[in-house]
């Protein structure tokens, strides 16, 4: 883990990751154990290093983005899309699974409600209810059909955390808040003298 945590530096993005990388082997754990063993073992200690790799194998992993021929790739799991929500998320999350834009999705779940007198509309409340939201970084990298490795959950949180940066670029609202936001601080501060 110390060398985990070296990799990916003592910055907030990489505190972040290794965060990340924490909670998904917390998750592993905790599937394995399933209330009946309480001690993890050598075993799973390996099988989990086996999944998701080491920072040696990172420079290796490098070139490699699209499987080759002859190998299989990851199923996807259908999840809702928090990021590509306006309801639910259900559309957003059909059109990840699918591979397809969320506007077709959403405009033959419009139609499938016209068509069916409502019928697609108890439907889609039924995914709504029974389908997962994608909350942690597993989930959304297994929604996209991604292997939960520390390399993958490295480059989408990188993903993210440029997206962001592109977006206060892009939007003046945003970074006139984000001022005000650090103005009410230096005032709170100097109010309360901390």
């Amino acid at each position: 883990m110390i060398v985990l945590k070296n990799y990916f530096g003592k910055d907030d993005e990489g505190n972040e990751i290794f965060a990340d990388i924490e909670a998904r082997i917390a998750e592993i754990f905790t599937e394995k154990t399933n209330g009946k063993n309480q001690a993890i073992t050598l075993e799973w200690v390996e099988e989990l290093i086996e999944t998701l790799g080491t920072p040696e194998n990172f420079s290796e992993e490098a070139g490699e983005e699209e499987p080759l021929a002859g190998q299989k790739t990851r199923k996807r799991k259908l999840y809702r899309d928090p990021e590509q929500t306006v309801l639910g998320g259900v559309c957003g999350g059909l059109a990840v699974y699918f591979n397809m834009d969320p506007v077709i999705i959403r405009l033959i779940v419009v139609l499938l409600a016209l068509l069916t007198s409502g019928a697609g509309i108890l439907v889609y409340v039924i995914l709504w209810i029974i389908v997962p939201k994608a909350v942690t970084t597993s989930q959304r990298l297994e929604m996209k059909g991604e292997e939960v490795t520390i390399k993958n959950i490295e480059n989408f949180l990188k993903d993210e955390v440029d997206a962001v940066k592109e977006s206060y670029k892009k939007n003046p609202e945003i970074q006139v808040f984000f001022k005000k936001l650090v103005l009410a601080k230096k005032l709170l501060r100097k109010t309360f003298n901390r």
